[in-house]
């Protein structure tokens, strides 16, 4: 039985990314797109943090708690894959501008398709990894439905309004179809206390990129709040597609999902304290009082 839910998440997974990435081509025109790329010191700054800074936490923390392969393995591709679709859900969540989420999304994403096949293989001592099979996997299944999307968004937009929740759909239940199957196919490794710790060292590590990530808005709460949770949200849809094609081993698919799937609630939640104005003390800059006025002296 077990064997059938492995196989099963060999198709789920790819019908979960396709569906994924046109329904963020369905929902985004370029023009809104575009006049977020403007602001490209802010995207340099996300880009670094989130390709450079990310994979090296994650890395310190995996030394640190002594995770072994492969559950390391798994927590290092999740950290190195930027530019999750969830970040449009979030960025609406915490009720800040969806056209602004989806460009850090699209930004990261496509620099995910880059960036992730040459630093990877740096990252993964002793472990092939084929750069072209991971950026041509990424393009065909993440890249081309999302321009596809885009495309139809701009030409046939009536259209698109009647599709555009089917698809939503079908990526929602083929996520969840994607964890059960993996859980189901895998029930002897969740005995194991090893995968667990692993998950509460990945856990940790994005919760530290979670506060890095908000000062890449340098006080603009919009940017901030958006590169929080866009920084700790890794692409689970680039991790997947990388686990599943380069390693044989199913407990780095496993260690990679159900880490998405912890941290995916925690951000929901964070979220929705942004959207209800909730500060988050450790997020906010100290202020100096403001100083307080000298009583004018009496002239009489």
């Amino acid at each position: 039985m077990e064997e059938f839910f492995q196989e099963s998440v060999g198709w789920l997974t790819p019908l979960f990314v396709v569906s994924a990435m046109l329904n963020v081509g369905l929902t985004q025109k370029p023009a809104n797109i575009l006049r977020h790329l403007r602001n490209w010191q802010y995207l340099a700054r996300m880009a670094l943090v989130n390709f450079v800074v990310v994979p090296a936490l994650m890395i310190f923390c995996v030394e640190v708690f002594g995770v072994e392969a492969p559950y390391a393995l798994g927590l290092i591709v999740f950290s190195t894959a930027a530019g999750a679709p969830l970040l449009v859900k979030l960025t609406e969540r915490s009720q800040n501008e969806i056209a602004a989420g989806a460009t850090v999304q699209m930004v990261l994403m496509v620099g995910t398709v880059f960036i992730m096949p040459l630093i990877l293989p740096l990252l993964v001592e002793g472990v092939h990894v084929d750069s072209w099979a991971i950026a041509s996997g990424l393009l065909l299944q993440m890249v081309l439905p999302m321009a596809i999307g885009m495309m139809l968004l701009t030409v046939a937009e009536s259209m698109t309004a009647v599709v555009q929740p089917w698809v939503a759909r079908i990526s929602n239940i083929a996520l969840y179809a994607m964890l059960v199957a993996t859980i189901l196919g895998n029930l002897s490794a969740l005995a194991d206390v090893q995968m667990w710790m692993a998950i509460l060292t990945g856990i940790t590590a994005l919760l530290v990129a979670f506060f890095v990530g908000h000062n890449t808005g340098i006080g603009k709460e919009t940017d901030s709040q958006i590169g929080a949770l866009g920084t700790a949200q890794r692409n689970t849809a680039a991790a997947v597609i990388v686990a599943q094609s380069n390693f044989a081993d199913p407990l780095v698919l496993l260690t990679t999902v159900l880490l998405n799937t912890i941290m995916m609630f925690i951000l929901l939640f964070l979220a929705t304290l942004m959207a209800k104005d909730i500060k988050l003390a450790l997020l906010e800059p100290l202020e100096a009082d403001p100083p307080q006025r000298q009583p004018s002296k009496s002239t009489g």
